[in-house]
């Protein structure tokens, strides 16, 4: 149907006089590789241009040089667009802001209490910033379970390439705080291979040995990705942020309630309060609620200390670095503005 809809117009076109092959088909490709002059064509041409069968379209690439090469112009694209890829049923987005609406909010952010410790009191608190030594260590990022990685041509969820996993968005964040002259030292040892159930005693011997070594560092960063899946679906939280994807970040703060020794992690947990309250006043919903456990997950190094679930393992590699170093960011800003 549509190549007897394209010769009667190239007829019509041909019989209202004026418009031979010769004059108007290099009018055209003139247009399309030089936009500098208008195509003196009647309104009738120019639907038929922009809605033609592809016949014409082969006729132009034999007529005139580099015709063909000229169809990239929107007005002139004769080719049917191609339909956007379809997604993968099994890999879904979500959104699990802590400002998305479907969590209790207290003063910005929201909280996803596992404990049987009441938090009220803190939702309203502000700890003290950390305080640096010009020049020294400032900051530690190392990640528990190092391999973990995210969603790519190979499907694994578990890699030694730091290329591919979790150590690579430790490596973005490390040159964020840097750039901002916060010296960093980033862990890149593996600790949750061969022994998995041993990760967090391998990497709390590692800290405590370089928090000996540098007795200035005050911000102890555990960098992870969190994996969501339900009904065979593997799900990856991600919002956009100045027109990019960023996947959302989940802060994790342990507790002593498995009887482990932690007797300031109310300053950890309240500095977590902070911290997605100016992610969130930053760049939207980027901060999941702040998920308060009953392990400790070694966050009692510091009182800065936290881990970080940084998106999921459906999640893509570029959208975990971007969402990391948006957090990164929010923190510098969070110092700068609470610091005498």
């Amino acid at each position: 149907m549509r190549k007897w809809i394209s010769i009667l117009l190239i007829a019509a076109l041909v019989l209202t006089g004026g418009f031979y092959w010769e004059y108007w088909l290099p009018a055209v490709a003139e247009f399309s590789l030089r936009q500098q002059r208008a195509i003196t064509l009647r309104q009738f041409g120019i639907f038929m241009l922009k809605n033609t069968d592809p016949v014409m379209k082969n006729v132009g690439r034999y007529l005139v040089p580099e015709f063909y090469e000229s169809l990239d112009e929107p007005f002139l694209y004769f080719a049917a667009e191609k339909p956007p890829p379809e997604e993968d049923p099994a890999i879904q987005a979500v959104n699990y802001s802590a400002l998305s609406g479907i969590y209790s909010q207290v003063n910005g952010t929201a909280v996803a209490n596992g404990t049987d410790y009441d938090v009220s009191a803190n939702l309203n608190q502000t700890v003290k910033m950390p305080t640096f030594t010009d020049g020294k260590p400032a900051i530690l990022i190392y990640h528990t379970h190092t391999t973990e990685c995210y969603r790519n041509d190979q499907g694994i969820t578990n890699t030694t390439d730091e290329s591919k996993n979790v150590v690579a968005v430790g490596e973005a964040m490390k040159k964020v705080f840097e750039e901002a002259g916060y010296p960093t030292i980033h862990l890149k040892e593996v600790f949750n291979q061969p022994d998995f159930s041993g990760a967090y005693a391998h990497s709390r011997a590692a800290v405590e040995k370089v928090l000996e070594e540098n007795p200035t560092i005050q911000v102890v960063l555990d960098v992870h990705r969190d994996s969501i899946s339900k009904g065979g679906v593997d799900y990856y939280p991600v919002t956009e942020v100045e027109g990019k994807e960023a996947a959302q970040i989940m802060i994790v703060c342990g507790t002593d309630s498995k009887g482990l020794s932690h007797p300031h992690w109310r300053r950890n947990f309240t500095y977590a309060l902070q911290l997605s309250r100016k992610m969130g006043e930053l760049y939207g919903q980027l901060s999941r609620p702040v998920n308060l456990r009953t392990d400790r997950f070694n966050t009692h190094f510091t009182d800065h200390t936290l881990l970080l679930e940084v998106g999921s393992s459906a999640n893509t590699l570029e959208q975990a670095i971007y969402g990391a170093e948006l957090t990164t960011q929010a923190m510098i800003r969070l110092w700068e503005e609470n610091t005498p």
